[in-house]
């Protein structure tokens, strides 16, 4: 009687190795909020939009010479936008050396590849799905479009008022590390502003409502690694047997 071979089953992750990789994401997790960073600007209405990955990588992809020439970009406007995209080549050729990405690139393989077109044919479309799933690249591209908001935002007052706008401007930055390192930037135009007093103090409070937040990030991060490595294992420990005699003679204890 034939019997039918048994059916393959799929590898799967021993639990040592699947609780390493989660700890090693973790890790690259509480590593990226390490740093707080507060911007203060003055708009004159804020954008509802919400954030569609492959609208936002889409409109950074186009923005080339021809898109930021002086005819459709104020000449100050042009080396900002040129830097959003530029921002997004160096965030891509970045998961492009990560030997744990889908999409690794060896030194060895030649140089890095553009950014994949997101109405380019088969390959591009799986390569900007692998992005838009990476975690790292999508807090990048939400950041690179809240900022491009901002500047499409002062492009159109200057091209309504014909001058140089003052709203969408980051007046004030400032950003905390966990080594102690604080920087505290502010825009030469916050000097002469007839706000500035209220600018200031706004974003002295936006620091504080953001310093408590992340300090209870940083606090939850804690104690998940502390509750993961208690939950680990330990490592049994084996009773030493005892040495034979090696003369075969039976030890007698002393009365």
């Amino acid at each position: 009687m034939n019997r039918s071979a048994p059916e393959a089953k799929s590898p799967q992750l021993q639990p040592a190795v699947a609780m390493h990789q989660f700890i090693q994401a973790l890790n690259q997790v509480f590593l990226d909020a390490t740093t707080l960073e507060v911007s203060t600007m003055v708009v004159d209405a804020i954008d509802g939009q919400r954030f569609i990955p492959r609208e936002v990588y889409q409109d950074l992809y186009y923005l080339s010479e021809d898109t930021l020439s002086p005819q459709h970009c104020p000449p100050d406007l042009q080396a900002a936008y040129g830097n959003l995209r530029s921002q997004l080549e160096r965030q891509y050729q970045a998961l492009l050396r990560e030997p744990t990405h889908p999409l690794y690139r060896s030194e060895s393989s030649g140089p890095l590849p553009a950014l994949p077109n997101p109405t380019g044919d088969a390959q591009d479309q799986q390569q900007l799905q692998h992005l838009l799933g990476d975690r790292q690249f999508l807090c990048c591209l939400r950041k690179l479009g809240e900022l491009k908001i901002a500047l499409d935002q002062r492009k159109r007052q200057h091209q309504q008022a014909k001058q140089t706008p003052t709203e969408g401007i980051i007046y004030a930055k400032t950003i905390l590390q966990l080594d102690g390192t604080i920087m505290n930037t502010y825009a030469e135009a916050l000097m002469t502003h007839p706000h500035c007093t209220t600018i200031l103090q706004a974003h002295q409070h936006n620091i504080q409502t953001s310093e408590q937040q992340w300090q209870g990030l940083l606090g939850f991060f804690i104690s998940l690694i502390q509750g993961i490595l208690k939950r680990q294992p330990k490592p049994n420990r084996q009773t030493p047997k005892a040495r034979p005699n090696p003369h075969g003679a039976t030890l007698v204890k002393p009365q």
